[in-house]
């Protein structure tokens, strides 16, 4: 907004003024006397003054004097009214008195709108000078806080990569204080020999490209700290080159804790190596006694002579044994297993034979339990059972459904039914295991396929097996290319899913 002070003891050529300056749109002042016109002067800036030269007590020359001699007022721009001519004036001393232009009287209106808005121009336009300057002062002070406060060291260096900026934390890892780093090369914080090494590393000045970076160890408080420098050049706007700008970090912590998981990790792998080398190789070295303890205990079992107690103690020897037997084929699938698809030997598998011929093989352990097993096509299917066909290893995939049929009557001891359906859907065949056993708790869903995991259920109920046949199954349909899954109700019972690409016949 534009304010303009009229001064005159006469008030009908402060309301001609007025009149004259409305087309404007200022805000127009008025003050009927020097003293006046002072008291306005020191609550109001303006834009111009137009001050009438012939006033009582105190003239309008000594009264420019006086608003001179105040901060508020002493650059504004005074416009004399006078009825004196151009001769008398140029004899006086008015400009000395801080006069910017004179109007005659009578004043013409036109000239008088024409100086003044000359003057609002003008100081509208320092105005905004003035509001962008406090800008750039404003904006230079936040982020001269931002960059004395930042967690990582700041600097700048000039065309001759001494440094012209560093901010506290800088002084903070180096121990060089501003005072001391300020002109002088960035390398005052390297060891001779770190500097030679990078000699030829760091890019010139004047080249664009990404930000040269490096790592190098320095000693602060007797400690061996490592830094990372990142730099970037700095270009003017006509593209040349200023120096550079960059930002210097202790990294010590973060390199310690990636050596730490690096050998974390091998660790951990060459644990796992031994882990899967220690379980091939016992389970081979314990197969042959094994077996050799089995065959002794079935030859003497089929004595018809044995005492009704020693044969009762040879069946529990003769159960045992054979778990143990199964714990270290287990053992050896697994590792067989984390070979992958290089293991596998694959040919045209008709699916619903070999479950079926599966399911023959536990008859006899389900009509014991009183579970009954169910084959059936899935109500879904894109195609019936019995021409659904996979590529898959028949071993690997008879291994597979085993496992989950065992578990599946196994969690079934009291009773209840297991039912097998088979579809397909597109490019895939699906085989689901479904029981009404106890189910598994929503907790262990996620972990079920873990080695050697067994859920609280199974351990509460008592049922034995070494937490393997599940992961086994799982790593076997991997390796063909297949996924499964499991859902489950605790309570209600568990569903166990494989699915397999799928063999379409010829001409489909």
């Amino acid at each position: 907004m534009v304010h303009i002070l009229i001064v005159d003891d006469d008030s009908s050529k402060r309301f001609a003024l007025k009149a004259a300056l409305q087309p404007l749109g200022y805000t127009v002042v008025e003050a009927d006397s020097g003293y006046a016109a002072l008291r306005c002067a020191m609550t109001q800036d303006f834009a111009v003054i137009l001050l009438d030269v012939r006033m009582p007590i105190m003239d309008g020359f000594e009264t420019a004097q006086l608003l001179r001699q105040r901060r508020q007022s002493e650059l504004t721009p005074v416009i004399f009214i006078t009825a004196h001519d151009s001769e008398a004036i140029a004899n006086l001393t008015a400009y000395d008195a801080g006069a910017a232009d004179f109007i005659y009287s009578p004043v013409p209106p036109s000239q008088l709108r024409a100086k003044v808005r000359v003057f609002a121009n003008l100081y509208l336009r320092a105005e905004a000078l003035a509001r962008q300057a406090r800008e750039i002062r404003e904006s230079a002070d936040e982020l001269t806080l931002l960059t004395d406060s930042a967690p990582i060291g700041i600097f700048r260096t000039d065309l001759n990569n001494c440094y012209t900026y560093v901010n506290p934390r800088w002084t903070e890892l180096t121990g060089i204080t501003a005072d001391q780093a300020v002109g002088n090369p960035w390398e005052i914080l390297l060891s001779p020999t770190q500097v030679t090494a990078l000699v030829g590393a760091r890019p010139d000045v004047g080249r664009v490209g990404p930000p040269f970076s490096h790592r190098f160890e320095i000693t602060r408080h007797e400690t061996i700290r490592t830094m990372l420098h990142v730099a970037k050049p700095v270009f003017g706007g006509e593209g040349t080159s200023s120096g550079w700008v960059g930002t210097l970090s202790d990294v010590t912590d973060e390199m310690q804790w990636r050596a730490e998981a690096t050998a974390t990790r091998d660790a951990a792998v060459a644990a796992n190596e031994m882990q899967s080398n220690f379980a091939a190789s016992a389970s081979h070295e314990l197969r042959t006694p094994t077996a050799s303890v089995l065959g002794f205990i079935e030859e003497v079992l089929e004595n018809p002579d044995l005492a009704a107690e020693d044969r009762e103690y040879l069946n529990i020897a003769h159960r045992n044994a054979k778990r143990l037997s199964k714990l270290i084929d287990d053992l050896l699938i697994v590792g067989e297993a984390d070979i992958g698809a290089a293991m596998m030997h694959t040919e045209s598998v008709p699916v619903l034979a070999l479950v079926e011929f599966v399911v023959t093989s536990f008859a006899a352990t389900a009509q014991a339990t009183q579970v009954d097993i169910v084959v059936e096509t899935d109500a879904e299917t894109d195609a019936p059972a019995d021409t659904l066909t996979v590529e898959a290893d028949p071993l690997r995939l008879e291994q597979a459904l085993s496992n989950l049929i065992s578990n599946a009557v196994k969690f079934n001891r009291d009773g209840g039914q297991v039912t097998i359906s088979i579809g397909g859907f597109g490019d895939t065949v699906r085989i689901a295991v479904q029981d009404t056993g106890i189910g598994i708790e929503a907790a262990s869903i996620d972990r079920i396929f873990d080695r050697f995991f067994r859920t609280a259920g199974a351990l509460n109920v008592g049922v034995k097996g070494s937490g393997l046949g599940l992961a086994i199954a799982q790593r076997m349909v991997e390796a063909q290319n297949g996924t499964m899954s499991a859902t489950s109700v605790l309570g209600e019972g568990s569903t166990f899913t494989i699915t397999l690409p799928a063999i379409h016949p010829r001409g489909d």
